[in-house]
């Protein structure tokens, strides 16, 4: 088997000298609800990421229009995938939390094509996008893996869309803040009905395409009908089924990878 111009046994270089335990990783976490971990893939998988990386909040991670070939998955913190115009105004495309990758997709690019920041202190642990990819060889399932996270967020960028497009600022908001909520109860980082969002008003009007005294007005709304709280940096919803109906929000589930044919009962 050949892996790009070098042979399989050469792939194995790419892998770090000494293994970095995952067991408790978000990553690991994530990966779980959709897909079923042997003792050796998790230990192929701990073998191609060098040691956990601290990054200080406010450190640029990926730079529009320069080359990133890693993959980068967050342990702890959070950070912004962004895109800034010429005109100094800035998108901001998603709010990166622990479990995700940070140089996914931009690393099969040649060139990024949006910049990453980290919004809090930020433990990392990172692998090049070859190590990776040698990894897909010896075990296809982390191929598909990727595929699973992609998929889903493209099903995140989708809502965006429709955010910015047809939903009002009170379901923008909602929506934004259930869609958070799940991604971290998935990882384990969240409580049934609250969730720490140690985030700025300005980072979640920059992403819902509104101003910091419009989305002051919107939390105050919801405050006002007794739909949420937000006190010292925590979101506490008082009835989710009422927000979902008022946000049109639909739970992305996972379904499962499907076992290969030979190992189906």
């Amino acid at each position: 088997m050949r892996l790009g111009s070098r042979s399989y046994s050469e792939g194995h270089l790419y892998r770090a000298r000494f293994a970095v335990p995952l067991d408790d990783h978000p990553l690991i976490v994530k990966l779980s609800t959709f897909m079923k971990l042997t003792a050796r893939d998790l230990e192929s998988l701990e073998h191609i990421f060098e040691a956990e990386k601290p990054v200080k909040k406010g450190k640029d991670l990926v730079v529009d229009g320069k080359e990133y070939r890693n993959l980068g998955f967050v342990k702890d913190g959070y950070a912004l995938r962004y895109k800034l115009l010429r005109n100094g105004k800035r998108q901001i495309l998603n709010v990166l939390l622990p479990g995700d990758a940070i140089g996914f997709p931009v690393s099969f690019f040649e060139r990024s094509t949006y910049s990453v920041v980290a919004l809090t202190e930020l433990k990392l642990n990172i692998c090049s996008i070859d190590a990776y990819v040698g990894l897909c060889f010896e075990r296809p399932q982390f191929g598909l893996a990727l595929s699973w996270l992609a998929v889903k967020e493209a099903a995140i960028y989708a809502e965006r869309i429709v955010d910015i497009g047809r939903r009002t600022p009170v379901e923008r908001l909602v929506h934004f803040l259930l869609e958070l909520h799940s991604r971290l109860l998935t990882v384990g980082l969240a409580e049934k009905n609250s969730f720490r969002l140690p985030i700025s008003q300005e980072v979640i009007a920059d992403s819902l395409g509104l101003s910091v005294p419009h989305l002051n007005r919107v939390m105050q709304h919801l405050r006002k009908e007794s739909l949420i709280s937000n006190n010292a940096r925590v979101v506490e919803f008082f009835d989710i089924p009422a927000l979902q109906t008022l946000a049109h929000y639909e739970p992305l589930v996972f379904a499962q990878i499907p076992l290969p044919m030979s190992g189906r009962a």
